[in-house]
């Protein structure tokens, strides 16, 4: 899975609560994404407030949230059918994994000749 901002690994980042949230932290660029609902998450600060108030604000889904759960040992998971794209759907799709796809390497025979 990666993230909808530039595609980080998000299999690396942290578990952290923002705002009472559980969200998973972008490893590249510490974008936090909702856990519950695949929302990003961003921090205001009012200039004119003093002291400043920084609130935690959603930015709107952006990732879709596979539901798992655990029964008896097996493991069940719901995939997302939200309608229509969300932003982490282009890290996913044949297009992106084309344009990333690292050449196949040259077998010891290959590189002789």
């Amino acid at each position: 899975m990666r993230c909808y901002h530039n595609g980080g690994l998000l299999q690396y980042g942290d578990i952290e609560e923002f705002d009472g949230r559980l969200c998973i932290v972008c490893p590249w660029h510490k974008y936090k994404i909702t856990l519950a609902e695949g929302e990003g998450l961003y921090q205001s600060v009012n200039p004119k407030e003093k002291p400043p108030n920084p609130k935690w604000l959603s930015k709107g889904v952006k990732h879709r949230i596979h539901r798992a759960i655990e029964m008896e040992g097996d493991i069940f998971v719901r995939l997302d059918d939200t309608p229509g794209p969300i932003e982490s759907d282009f890290y996913q799709t044949e297009k992106y994994r084309a344009a990333h796809a690292k050449p196949p390497e040259k077998t010891a025979a290959a590189k002789k000749q």
